[in-house]
């Protein structure tokens, strides 16, 4: 069956099977609710409530294209962290940087960055509590105590702002219960994975409520070093968070949050051996499932990351650590509420990376040292009101300021001892407001139209710092200057939007949405030479939508579809141009426009204990103009991971069993992607991919325990998620046993 009858067929079936307990669009959860006393009578799909709008809206009413997971589907489909949502989202590619599991790439429609550098923004941004999170470099959000993630698919420009072409990503944190309690949850698993984590309320007095969780992981990783004998891609991460809750009125809500999260992880490609290769064109090596031959032995990241290199002679590791304080404070005041939402985080990172993974000279390997930290705070004041039954405003203004120092240090091609070759260090600094509104009028008592728009101001600046242990391999700000780079940049912009929804019935809602948005411009920050600190301008999306959204018999189905067409110009890739000096070298800049357009269909079916869920999406991408100065690009290439069909869908079953006092909930979930390009070149590609997931658990009528069996990747489907030096690898089969109780 071709991949267009294939998703012809999956559009139509859903209408007689769709849906369920794993997807978005708050697929109930099979089983009892956390305090229910047994499987209770099924009254059709549990409603979620988002704030994809910035106020609390129900999922089915808003004419966003949204998939949401809430706190019971997290734990069903063993969702632990952003990357893991991947799976149910259509349109959404994501994998881990190359050489940093802390950092993931996102790639939405189309429109993605697998750069962590902080002069290159991504497209797809990760929110927490609302609070943006500027750096990719540790957003592997750990899910250990959330309430709800939304998945924004397409341009988010005027509500959630800069950043945000392809989409956004918001993880909302479960806020402390005023009933003593407290929730524990281990697991044991291949590669010797054990993971624990523990929450546990506190209500201290009436108005005063808090919480403490925390999480342990622990990993051997999956990847063998023939080399050295060491295990890769595992990790060793733990965090802890705080949150505080008062109620001095009942109009007044003051949230308080810190946090503290570290992760020490590796991620390293495998070796090559001869052969055919089904990953990479013309390509005599193969590479080799699930091995490294890199020289380079493990150590420990720190502060000073090239002098452990070069005193330890040891590397292949990440130190990522985070803490972050937020503030949430709301005053309602019956036709409306003020918000301040303020949130400041400080990440220090440091890693060794060796990306030849089939060179055994450790000295030889391409090596890159890099030791950063990255400190944000922000500050937004919104405003919700009703004007009766006419019109429903959000308005705000919003700041930020980050900062990110930053030394960057490279060696290759050594025979007995490290040889440097660049040494980038340099200051980058951000300052952006913005002032935002979105109205809903309501027209008619079915009829609503939207109209929104947000101005931004944002300012940047680079400044380069002359190395004291490399002087030859770096510059300084005159060297950059003198080649013609400017080390400052602002931009001042209005991005738009407009919607209208009409229900031709309580239970069925037509919408259509014109969106625009905008990603920052920037450098080549860690370019070995002045002349290639080039700049780039913003990228700039228009995005159209237009969908059902629909709940049928008796709100036993929910059928959602969308057909949208994306216009992205002054694309941000990295590729060969050539430089001020007529050298051709790989940098990032303007490409040119990219135009995307597909269907995405998102179902959810519940009939008594039954639960499924179908999602196919088709998706066409191609570049339709390529900038002159592009020297390998051309309008012949595919852009990178755009598979044209995607599916996912599952099913679960409760099963009573009285005598047990419980009941037992097999489960099974399938992911398929069409193959899809991982270089933008298109020298590599992920080939067709097809990742089962099965599950078996038993949880108590009261809900005090459940215990489960898991396998992610039945099948061990192989893949590759980048090629830089070589081939970097999906995640092999998984075996869990999982365990969770509550008192």
């Amino acid at each position: 069956m071709t991949s267009h009858r294939f998703l012809l067929t999956s559009m139509l079936a859903p209408l007689a099977l769709a849906a369920g307990t794993a997807h978005a669009q708050s697929a109930p959860t099979p089983g009892p609710q956390a305090d229910a006393e047994a499987i209770p009578e099924s009254k059709g799909l549990e409603e979620i409530v988002v704030t994809s709008q910035r106020r609390a809206e129900k999922l089915q009413s808003v004419p966003v294209t949204v998939s949401a997971f809430n706190e019971k589907m997290l734990e069903r489909l063993a969702v632990s962290d952003t990357i893991s949502t991947s799976k149910f989202v259509p349109g959404l590619i994501s994998n881990h940087n190359a050489g940093l599991a802390s950092a993931n790439t996102y790639f939405l429609r189309g429109l993605g960055n697998t750069q962590s550098a902080p002069t290159f923004d991504a497209p797809v941004t990760t929110y927490v509590d609302d609070v943006y999170i500027a750096r990719q470099n540790a957003n592997n959000y750990a899910f250990f105590d959330t309430e709800r993630v939304e998945i924004l698919r397409g341009p988010q420009g005027t509500l959630f702002g800069r950043n945000t072409t392809g989409g956004a990503i918001n993880v909302i944190m479960r806020k402390p219960s005023d009933t003593a309690g407290m929730k524990f949850e281990a697991t044991a698993g291949s590669f010797e994975r054990y993971t624990v984590r523990a929450i546990a309320d506190l209500p201290v007095a009436e108005g005063v409520l808090t919480k403490v969780s925390g999480f342990v992981v622990r990993d051997r990783g999956y990847l063998k070093n023939i080399t050295t004998g060491d295990w890769l891609n595992g990790e060793e991460s733990y965090g802890v968070r705080g949150d505080v809750r008062l109620l001095p009125t009942d109009a007044l809500t003051i949230d308080l949050s810190a946090e503290f999260t570290s992760n020490s992880s590796t991620y390293t490609g495998l070796r090559y051996v001869p052969g055919a290769s089904p990953y990479v064109k013309t390509a005599v090596n193969r590479p080799v499932f699930y091995e490294s031959a890199a020289g380079l032995p493990t150590g420990n990241c720190g502060d000073d990351n090239v002098t452990r290199l070069l005193t330890t002679e040891r590397g292949n590791c990440n130190l990522s650590q985070t803490f972050a304080m937020g503030g949430n404070i709301n005053y309602d005041f019956g036709d409306g509420s003020l918000t301040y939402i303020g949130g400041y985080r400080h990440l220090d990172q440091g890693y060794i990376n060796e990306y030849n993974a089939s060179q055994p000279n450790r000295y030889a390997g391409y090596i890159i040292a890099d030791n950063a930290i990255h400190e944000q705070h922000s500050h937004e004041l919104k405003l919700n009101y009703s004007f009766g039954d006419l019109i429903d405003l959000v308005t705000g203004v919003f700041y930020l300021k980050e900062t990110s120092n930053d030394r960057q240090t490279s060696f290759t091609g050594g025979t007995t001892a490290f040889r440097p070759i660049q040494d980038a260090i340099y200051k980058h600094q951000v300052e952006t407001a913005a002032y935002y509104a979105q109205a809903d009028f309501h027209a008619t008592d079915k009829l609503t139209v939207t109209l929104g728009g947000r101005y931004t101001w944002e300012e940047k600046k680079l400044a380069y710092t002359k190395s004291t242990q490399f002087p030859a391999l770096s510059y300084d700000n005159a060297a950059v200057l003198a080649a013609g780079n400017p080390l400052q940049q602002s931009v001042k912009r209005f991005t738009p939007r407009i919607a209208v929804d009409y229900k031709l019935n309580p239970d069925v809602m037509l919408f259509a949405s014109a969106t625009n948005g905008f990603k920052s411009g920037g450098w080549n920050g860690t370019a070995s030479l002045p002349q290639n600190a080039v700049t780039f301008r913003p990228e700039k999306t228009w995005s159209y939508e237009a969908g059902l959204k629909s709940e049928l018999f008796d709100r036993k189905l929910r059928f959602n579809l969308t057909g949208y067409y994306a216009k992205t110009t002054d694309l941000q890739v990295t590729a060969g141009v050539a430089n001020s000096l007529g050298v051709i070298a790989s940098l990032p800049f303007n490409a040119g426009t990219l135009e995307v357009y597909g269907l995405e269909l998102e179902t959810t079916a519940q009939f008594g204990n039954l639960n499924l869920f179908a999602n196919p999406s088709y998706m066409h991408g191609s570049y339709t103009y390529i900038s002159p100065l592009a020297t390998t690009l051309s309008t012949r290439l595919t852009p990178v991971r755009v598979p044209t069909f995607q599916f996912n869908g599952g099913a679960s079953y409760d099963i009573p069993a009285s005598s047990l006092g419980g009941y037992f909930t097999p489960s099974v979930t399938w992911r398929h992607n069409s193959p899809y390009w991982v270089a933008v070149l298109n020298t590599t590609t992920a080939p067709t991919e097809n990742f089962v997931d099965a599950a078996i658990s038993f949880a108590a009528d009261d809900g005090s325990y459940r215990i489960s069996f898991e396998v992610s990747n039945l099948t061990d489907q192989r893949t590759v998620t980048a090629n830089f030096l070589s081939l970097f690898p999906g995640d092999p089969r998984r075996f869990t046993g999982r365990i969770k109780f509550k008192i």
